[in-house]
């Protein structure tokens, strides 16, 4: 009996440190790049993506999630206890309990970390699209690019163009109706005659 305890713990440890791998790949899959650095605790790096996360998905929630770097351990548990909390809001499908997130229990944290993520990059890529335009037009409000300018120049070219066009070409009168003419009754009749006397 001695000989399996070891075997299962030294298994579950192996199991804990490839869960622990693909939870920072997925992360940094996700864009938290903080999960590169060597100097981090696994709880920092996991706490950290867990946090980004629920920010980076832009859920209105009433808690706050400050993530400090090496936290004494009542920061620890009182941040693994507001993101447990926050979860269910989200309606994230995974339990996850606050001791299983300080204990580093990877095996339980990877899919809530998997769900995360995946709406982590849902909500940046429903958000490309606006914050694009809106940084395009905070560019362009003080920034014009040498296309735009050459663009303007032709504009200007253009406009003068089809102005000394609609100048030469403005609509003349070359016929007038006579006065003793009677009235026309119909509307098509009249706009038929006005068309007539500028040579329609």
């Amino acid at each position: 009996m001695m000989c399996v305890w070891p075997q299962v713990e030294t298994r579950e440890d192996e199991e804990q440190s490839i869960k622990l791998a693909e939870i920072l790949e997925l992360l940094l899959a996700a864009g938290y790049f903080r999960a590169r650095i060597k100097g981090l605790s696994p709880f920092d790096k996991v706490v950290g993506g867990m946090t980004w996360c629920i920010t980076t998905c832009n859920f209105d929630i009433d808690v706050d999630l400050l993530f400090q770097e090496n936290s004494t351990i009542g920061q620890k548990i009182s941040l693994t206890e507001k993101i447990v909390s926050v979860l269910p809001k989200m309606k994230c499908p995974h339990c996850l309990e606050p001791h299983q997130i300080q204990g580093l229990d990877f095996i339980h944290i990877f899919p809530v970390i998997q769900w995360l993520v995946k709406r982590a990059i849902e909500t940046r890529e429903e958000m490309g699209d606006s914050v694009r335009a809106y940084s395009i037009c905070q560019f362009q409000k003080s920034h014009s690019l040498p296309e735009d300018e050459e663009f303007l120049q032709r504009k200007d070219m253009a406009v003068s163009a089809v102005l000394k066009v609609l100048e030469v070409y403005k609509p003349q009168r070359k016929y007038r109706r006579q006065r003793d003419a009677g009235e026309l009754q119909k509307e098509e009749s009249r706009v038929h005659s006005t068309l007539l006397e500028y040579g329609r």
